[in-house]
Formats: structure tokens, sequence, C-alpha cells
């Protein structure tokens, strides 16, 4: 699999889980936070493999982001999304004691999905991505500098 593949459908994925974090926001679905986390998740990992790096296996939307060298200047848009970590795991159960955690408010989640979107727009440009051509790669899939 090429890199320029893989960077093109997580960033079209991402497109996608943003989509559908919209949808369920919209019926007041506690798992549109979940998928608005997935959508930065996947940007993170796009942004990760051009610069020739792996993002493993974990959900720490921050420490996939401190690895991200300082010249990327995707670097500081990507810091704005990394609170989205919370949502990774903690909302998709019930606690221990069986609470259901509450969902962000429509005005915190409007906040996610807005910068979600610009941080998947300024990916999508910087790394050539048409995402509407399905499996197509990534034009200009090197390091953003």
């Amino acid at each position: 699999m090429s890199a320029e593949l893989l960077v093109a459908n997580l960033l079209r994925v991402a497109r996608e889980d943003l989509e559908g974090a919209k949808l369920l926001a919209d019926q007041s679905n506690r798992n549109a936070v979940y998928l608005c986390e997935q959508a930065a998740e996947k940007i993170i990992r796009a942004i990760l493999t051009s610069e020739g790096l792996h993002g493993g296996i974990r959900h720490q939307l921050n420490e996939m982001v401190d690895a991200i060298p300082d010249a990327n200047p995707l670097k500081a848009p990507l810091r704005e999304i990394e609170f989205l970590t919370a949502y990774a795991t903690s909302y998709r159960y019930p606690t221990s004691s069986g609470r259901v955690l509450k969902a962000p408010s429509a005005v915190q989640l409007g906040v996610a999905f807005a910068k979600v979107a610009a941080v998947l727009a300024q990916a999508a440009t910087g790394l050539g991505v048409d995402l509407d051509t399905r499996d197509a790669p990534a034009t200009r899939c090197r390091p953003f500098r």
C-alpha cells in the first residue's frame, strides 16, 4: 500500500466520519462527539503518515500530535482538536458505576465540528487530496513545510 493512497483515504474517511457526526448531532445522538473524535484521529494519522511516521494504535491525540515535527504548520491547528481525546473511549461505555456521561452541548459540538473541518480542509489542500475522488492518491504526500 502506498503512503499516498493511505493518506488520501484517511482524509476521505475522516470527512465521512465528520459528516456522520453532524447527522448524529442533528438527532441529539451522544455518539456524534465520538465520531468527531474519530475524524480528528484520522486527520492526525494522515499527517503523521505524510511525515513518514506511524500513529500506532493509541487514541491519545495529544501524544500523536506531539510526534509531529514542530516545523509542520498544521501542528498548531491539530493542537486545537486534541481535546477530543476525552471522547475516544470514555463516552462509548457507561462508567464503572453504570453512569452514562453527558454528551457535549450543541454549541460545543459545533465548535468541535468547525475546528475539525478546518484542519481537514487544510490537510487535503496541503497534501493534494481530492476528497471527492475515491481511491486517488495524495499528489503531494510529503511533510508540510
